[in-house]
């Protein structure tokens, strides 16, 4: 046994780039087509309510199907289910590079999330069984790389493949990486499986797939109807009426799907409220400032996208670096300051007005890049360091599973707190321009003199006047707002530095070893 742990030692570098690569491509997939969705309803002649689905679609699959990883992997072996996923990934990209219509187009997005979805809890959990748990944060802040640095990327991307080349290269991308990926993974990875088989919990599996598709699904569309809709409201109870059976249910089994006593460990526990709360505050600014980017300051997409990709950057710096303070000093410390500088990175964004430079916005958000980047996989890998090997499968598939939930919820809980305190400032800001006011009518005459020069007469002028003053009126509401939604994430992310004092710099548990198979 001990020379084959030596030998799953070596050569870890490739397996890495391996497992990086499938990563990467899996979480980019997630942003890299959200620029793309306007050039597809042109294409596939939808309106928003059908081509929303290319995106549902496809996290209400990954989220329903990242709790089987564990029992997939521990059952069948890990690499073989990590090829299986790349392969289906790859093929499900080349199918959405060809789809003719938009209800091809659901079908092949079904496909590439089946394998998507598996990809990073799986490569995961093979990361943490390739290194021992001295050297797991270097190599893991290495992988988070990808999940930090993907969802930043995309935007960039994306924009720049739908503005200058074809939008379908998006998907095509895939195909060539693919191919190398699940070539390179047959050679060099090692397969890890458990030796004890485990009766598949069909209703575990079914209430869980059910209840996170369905609470998934009505957290998505929170931001168009608001927590009070009948639909919305349908949704979240079904989904939460179904994880709590699955709860029961995996208490009472005796080969649960996910063996949810790993949550006792109050280390894996903490860690995870701590991740969760980060990915709150990661997609409250990737989802909040490309609005402000494109819709209030006018930016097209590759644009906006290069004033997110410092972050990017500074992210997929930070990660390595994280990693390895994490294995020279430990995490409580370091969680406390990464989460710290985040917090003051959005007590600064929170100032955000219309006239703020685009460079401010970067600087901004190097910060808090920097801040995140100390505190996700540090965080995550010192949760995972204290769960028993045999388990640890089950453990990368919550900790994904409950960062999915949590970033979804964060989405939905910040876009709702926005359109409220958008109404909110709209109606102060009304109040304050009375519409008889002096300074009211003096702007319009102006402007109307304005718009008269440039051809327009008599009453459209004045319309065009009154329309140019109700759009700034709304777009300096709407900044008012994000102010509001990033000071609520600033005393979001304090609670977490509470829950980082409680941390502890506790060592992996020892003497359990991967079973590997020739």
């Amino acid at each position: 046994m001990e020379n084959q742990q030596q030998a799953a030692q070596q050569g870890v570098a490739l397996p890495m780039i391996v497992l990086i690569l499938a990563t990467f491509m899996s979480v980019l997939d997630t942003t890299i087509i959200n620029v793309s969705i306007p050039k597809m309803m042109s294409v596939f002649g939808v309106g928003t309510s059908d081509i929303q689905w290319v995106v549902t679609a496809y996290s209400l699959v990954v989220g329903a199907l990242v709790p089987i990883t564990g029992y997939l992997g521990d059952n069948f072996g890990y690499k073989r289910i990590f090829v299986y996923s790349v392969i289906l990934f790859t093929i499900g990209s080349a199918l959405c590079g060809m789809a003719w219509n938009n209800n091809a187009m659901i079908i092949f997005r079904i496909l590439q999330a089946i394998g998507g979805g598996a990809i990073m809890p799986v490569a995961m959990a093979m990361m943490f069984r390739l290194f021992p748990p001295e050297r797991r944060g270097l190599s893991m802040g290495i992988f988070g790389i990808a999940i930090m640095f993907a969802p930043a990327f995309g935007p960039t991307l994306g924009g720049y493949i739908t503005e200058y080349l074809d939008w379908r290269l998006i998907f095509y991308i895939n195909v060539p990486i693919g191919i190398l990926d699940t070539l390179l993974a047959l050679m060099v990875l090692q397969e890890f499986k458990q030796d004890e088989k485990k009766r598949f919990d069909f209703f575990g599996f079914l209430t869980s797939s059910a209840g996170f598709a369905s609470l998934l699904y009505g957290l998505g569309i929170v931001g168009d109807k608001g927590w009070t809709d009948i639909e919305v409201i349908f949704y979240i109870s079904v989904g939460l009426c179904c994880l709590v059976l699955f709860v029961l249910i995996e208490f009472i089994v005796e080969h649960p799907m996910i063996d949810l006593r790993v949550m006792k460990n109050s280390m894996f526990t903490i860690s995870l409220v701590i991740s969760s709360i980060a990915s709150i505050a990661l997609f409250a600014s990737l989802f909040l400032l490309p609005v402000f980017l494109q819709n209030i300051s006018g930016l097209s997409a590759v644009e906006t996208g290069l004033v997110l990709l410092p972050q990017g950057i500074a992210a997929g710096i930070m990660m390595p670096i994280s990693g390895m303070l994490f294995d020279k000093f430990g995490v409580k410390w370091l969680a406390i300051t990464g989460l710290t500088i985040t917090a003051y990175s959005f007590y600064l964004i929170q100032s955000l007005d219309i006239a703020t430079s685009f460079s401010t916005v970067s600087w901004w958000l190097i910060i808090r890049a920097i801040g995140i980047g100390s505190v996700m996989m540090p965080v995550s890998t010192a949760g995972m360091n204290t769960v028993p090997m045999q388990n640890l499968g089950q453990a990368s598939a919550l900790t994904n599973t409950v960062r999915q939930v949590s970033s979804a919820f964060g989405i939905a809980w910040l876009s709702n707190l926005l359109s409220e305190r958008q109404f909110y400032h709209v109606t102060i800001n009304s109040e304050q321009m009375p519409v008889g006011g002096y300074a009211v009518t003096s702007a319009l005459s102006q402007l109307s003199q304005f718009y008269s020069s440039g051809g327009l007469t008599g009453n459209l002028a004045n319309s065009a006047a009154t329309s140019w003053l109700m759009s700034q009126l709304q777009k300096v509401s709407t900044v008012q707002a994000m102010d509001d939604v990033f000071w609520v994430v600033t005393w979001v992310v304090i609670v977490a530095i509470v829950f980082a004092f409680f941390l502890k710099d506790t060592k992996a548990p020892r003497g359990e070893k991967p079973v590997i198979m020739e």
